[in-house]
């Protein structure tokens, strides 16, 4: 009876460790990454993109956004302008670069 409490209490633990090392992998995940390579990630309207200007932007500035595949459906072919929704991202593919900030009070197509 020993043998097996000794075993169960080695596997209790063994399964503690598992859980916290899986809780910090999903936190660093969920992690926004804010700088790609010098450059400001940020989402706009949901996806993310790269900023390679100055200043940073901030959440609401207005944006012009380079054609895509979806936008080209939806806005029709061309650049198109959208808005900063979050400062960095937890999207960890290729970006495409925002073409540059917009005046203020500039519409957005959305």
């Amino acid at each position: 009876m020993e043998i097996g409490r000794a075993g169960a209490e080695r596997t209790i633990e063994h399964l503690r460790r598992r859980i916290q090392e899986l809780e910090k992998e999903d936190a660093d995940e969920a992690t926004p990454v804010t700088d790609g390579g010098g450059d400001q990630i940020v989402e706009v309207n949901g996806y993310a993109y790269r900023w390679t200007g100055q200043p940073p932007l901030c959440v609401g500035d207005q944006v012009l956004l380079p054609e895509n595949y979806v936008s080209r459906f939806k806005h029709g072919p061309g650049p198109f302008t959208g808005t900063v929704t979050g400062l960095g991202s937890t999207y960890q593919g290729e970006l495409a670069s925002i073409l540059r900030r917009l005046p203020a009070g500039a519409t957005d197509d959305d």
